[in-house]
């Protein structure tokens, strides 16, 4: 007769666990797939650099050669068909669509294999341009449109009117938007290069006639004013290269990728441990009939494998199909020329695989060690045993390493106030690592008097309902623990970030306003009398007031350059108007290092001669780290009379203000330079402070929304965890609840108590989270920015309300399935509660 295996658990009640891991095993694949379309990208490019060559020649330039005003001579290869410079140079050209920097890529001599082109021919002459698909989409042109080279990034300082005669191909599989690039020809090097027509260059390439073995040819010719390699090994270091460049951000990724696996961890042996627990009268059956712990231990691992097994290679393929969905998406809405197939690797179908089947194996350690000491005399004994009390040794080692943690991160904020900036990062990261561990391990103690605590507040709300599922909640405070710490683990990343990314952003901005409180200054020798108007009058910009500036001595080689601003100019223009009542007639505000650079300290009375011939008394008055000399317009007057050069002091809109609606920073420049290179302003450079800030900021909220997109991914499968713990108590509870009916526990009632305590798991959870996650955000940040800036701690309490509401709805939603099923229950149940 044929064996049949014992099944410890039907499927069906593995179900979240499946869901689980196959969400976190889809993340997994999306980021491998992220990641071979990043290099098959960056691959793309490097191979677009060599196209046509086969080999790289480098050789040094002495500086006689840099300083050359003629072409340089190419280097000689034997054996190569033609040489042509590799060049790392950038074109501004500008249409009527727009204007963009384009880099500068040399064609092959005509005389060999020309680069295959989309449309047109090469340029035949200095009024001919070529270029690729990226660029003619960038500049919105085509063939026989015309382009312009702007005079001030002309080599010969005059405008250019350049006519497109042909299109090359865009790199095939650039996937992230590869640079645009203008072709360059012999016949228009010059013109667009320069006198020495890209030829003043160390990086030459160089094509081989057709059967050559360019690796043998690289090896015979290099020496020792050159070095020669195969296309193939510059490719690939190309490439390697610009990988680097993304190792912060992989790093980054792939901590994320352990957040959800971890997470999904906790769920996973969470669900086993409440499953082996309601099988106990299973097992002990199992050891009474003459099952081995080896024969159960081999049940619970085959479950388990089954469970890891059918989520990572679900995960697995929803992951690339998710992938291969968002590129249909691109290409249908032109953001890819056109389908792509997702990148399928080794890799991304592996990895997936392995990583959700181990971590299921892990997360079932702790249960089988439970199920193997399963006592076969515990078939007569159906009740649980008594849930244990007191801290015991999991809780002891958890406070340890609490102390422990929070002691490092202590010690990690000092070490970055007293300039260990690399230390105090390394102390104040493994003492938030040790903290949030020992929290972790002692959950399972807080978890009943928290619960108690949150279900005294839901009982007063929810009535009879909120009361018994407080006391749920808190009975069983092992699964409950699990539930929260998976909870626990999203909320805490997401406000860490969000308190860490607003502090951020507050130092950096009350920095930048320490260091450049006015948006933009513009200085030239001479401009026209309504400059303020026109500077005010740009789309985008707030106010402008005229102002002057000249230098003076005060004893060291470099003259200190004074700003004048009048009280009104200086508070509609900067960002601390609190600075219009430090400024006085007969003083001079600066900031720090300023002060250090001219050897001036607060307070001090400098003595400087006027142009009346007087000497008039300037006292310095230091204010943070301003980087600027303001003065009154009175006293720079006094000090240098009628010798002052105009000046415009500006305040841009505030970003996300109707004047700013469509006008980013750098489309507010652009119009700036276009104002200030018209002909009545000589000689005019700009100061633009307020970019500078918009840019911290955006690259800050860039960075903070893709950290809480790919938290959500943790959160998600935290919320299947607690649907899963009230699926789990619903069959737990059968008899229970089917008393509950007996005794006119109406079905309504029966889903009110489910959604309680989907609410209690989840607002525990969340509000430890955003304690935790508010603490965590503040030394983290203090330990990385402290020793450079003065932190200003900013808590983003709309953004915390937003999650702790959002955590409370999900626990509501998540209760709904289980709710339903509990409420089905019928009363007969109770007495017929099967194991």
């Amino acid at each position: 007769m044929a064996r049949t295996p014992v099944k410890l658990t039907p499927l069906r009640r593995h179900v979240a666990a499946v869901i689980t891991i196959a969400l976190s095993c889809a993340f997994v694949a999306v980021m491998v797939l992220a990641g071979n379309l990043m290099q098959a990208s960056l691959r793309s490019e490097a191979t677009q650099m060599y196209e046509g060559a086969d080999l790289e020649i480098t050789r040094d330039l002495s500086d006689a050669d840099w300083a050359s005003e003629t072409p340089l001579p190419a280097p000689e290869v034997d054996g190569a068909e033609a040489v042509w410079p590799q060049m790392n140079e950038y074109l501004m050209l500008s249409s009527a669509a727009s204007d963009t920097f384009l880099r500068a890529g040399m064609l092959p001599p005509a005389d060999t294999a020309a680069q295959s082109l989309d449309e047109g021919a090469r340029a035949a002459d200095d009024t001919e341009i070529v270029l690729d698909r990226n660029a003619a989409d960038t500049l919105d042109v085509g063939l026989g449109d015309t382009v312009t080279l702007p005079a001030d990034f002309s080599p010969d300082a005059e405008e250019h009117s350049l006519t497109v005669v042909g299109i090359a191909p865009a790199p095939e599989g650039a996937v992230f938007g590869a640079t645009p690039r203008v072709l360059v020809d012999e016949a228009n090097a010059e013109a667009l290069l320069g006198p020495t027509a890209g030829t003043l260059t160390s990086a030459w390439l160089a094509s081989l006639p057709e059967g050559t073995d360019a690796a043998a040819v690289a090896e015979s010719a290099g020496g020792d004013d050159i070095t020669v390699r195969t296309t193939e090994e510059a490719e690939q270091q190309a490439a390697d290269d610009f990988m680097q460049g993304f190792g912060a951000l992989g790093m980054m990724l792939a901590v994320f990728v352990v957040i959800a696996l971890f997470t999904s961890a906790v769920v996973i042996a969470n669900t086993f441990s409440v499953t082996i627990a309601q099988r106990t009268r299973s097992l002990a059956l199992l050891r009474t009939l003459g099952a081995s712990r080896s024969q159960v231990r081999g049940v619970v691992l085959r479950e388990s494998f089954l469970v890891g097994l059918l989520g990572a290679a679900a995960g697995m393929v929803g992951g690339h199909l998710l992938v291969q969905a968002a590129l249909l998406g691109a290409a249908g809405i032109g953001w890819l020329d056109g389908v792509m197939i997702a990148p399928l690797s080794v890799l991304s179908v592996l990895l997936p695989v392995i990583a959700g089947v181990a971590i299921t194996l892990l997360a079932s350690l702790a249960p089988m060690r439970s199920a193997t000491r399963v006592a076969p005399l515990q078939a007569l004994r159906p009740a649980p045993p008594a849930q244990r009390r007191g801290l015991g040794v999991q809780g002891v080692l958890g406070l340890v390493a609490i102390v422990l943690g929070i002691s490092a991160l202590a010690a990690g904020t000092m070490l970055a106030l007293n300039e260990y900036a690399g230390l105090g990062v390394l102390a104040a990261m493994f003492g938030g690592v040790v903290s949030f561990t020992g929290v972790l391990l002692t959950l399972v103690v807080l978890t009943r008097p928290l619960s108690a605590l949150a279900a005294r507040v839901v009982g007063r709300i929810g009535g009879l309902p909120g009361r018994i599922a407080g006391a749920n909640v808190a009975r069983n405070p092992r699964r409950s623990a699990a539930t929260i710490a998976a909870l626990l683990i999203g909320t805490t990343l997401m406000t860490m970030m969000a308190v860490g990314a607003r502090t951020a952003e507050s130092t950096l901005t009350s920095e930048l306003d320490s260091r450049r409180p006015i948006d933009l200054v513009i200085s030239a020798e001479t401009m026209p009398e309504d400059a303020d108007a026109q500077i005010a009058a740009i789309d985008g910009m707030d106010t402008a007031h005229s102002s002057a500036r000249a230098d003076i001595d005060v004893g060291v080689p470099e003259p200190m350059t004074l700003y004048s601003a009048t009280p009104e100019a200086l508070e509609e223009t900067s960002h601390r108007p609190e600075m219009t009542s430090e400024l006085r007639d007969g003083v001079v505000l600066l900031g720090q290092e300023r002060s250090e650079r001219f050897g001036v300290e607060d307070g001090q009375v400098l003595e400087i001669e006027g142009s009346d011939g007087a000497v008039h008394e300037l006292r310095v008055q230091v204010d943070a780290n301003l980087q600027m000399s303001l003065v009154t317009p009175t006293t720079l007057e006094e000090l240098v009379g009628d010798e002052t050069r105009p000046v415009v002091l500006a305040d841009f809109a505030d970003p996300g203000t109707p004047a700013r609606e469509g006008v980013d920073a750098l489309a507010l420049m652009s119009s700036v330079e276009e104002v200030i290179s018209g002909s009545d302003y000589s000689e005019a450079s700009m100061v633009a402070g307020g970019t500078e800030r918009e840019s911290y900021a955006q690259i800050l909220q860039i960075l903070l929304g893709i950290t809480v997109a790919l938290l959500a991914v943790a959160v998600l499968v935290a919320l299947v965890g607690v649907a899963n713990t009230l699926s789990l108590g619903v069959i737990e509870r059968t008899g229970e609840n089917a008393l509950l009916r007996a005794l006119g526990t109406t079905r309504r009632q029966m889903r009110a108590m489910l959604g309680w305590e989907g609410v209690l798991l989840a607002l525990v959870g969340a509000v430890l989270g955003l304690v935790l996650g508010s603490v965590y955000g503040v030394l983290g940040i203090n330990a990385l920015l402290s020793s450079t800036y003065p932190v200003t701690i900013t808590i983003p309490w709309w953004q915390l309300a937003t999650v702790l509401v959002l955590a409370v709805v999900a626990g509501a939603l998540a209760s709904v399935l289980p709710g339903r099923a509990a409420a089905r229950t019928a009363p007969a149940a109770a007495l017929a509660d099967a194991d």
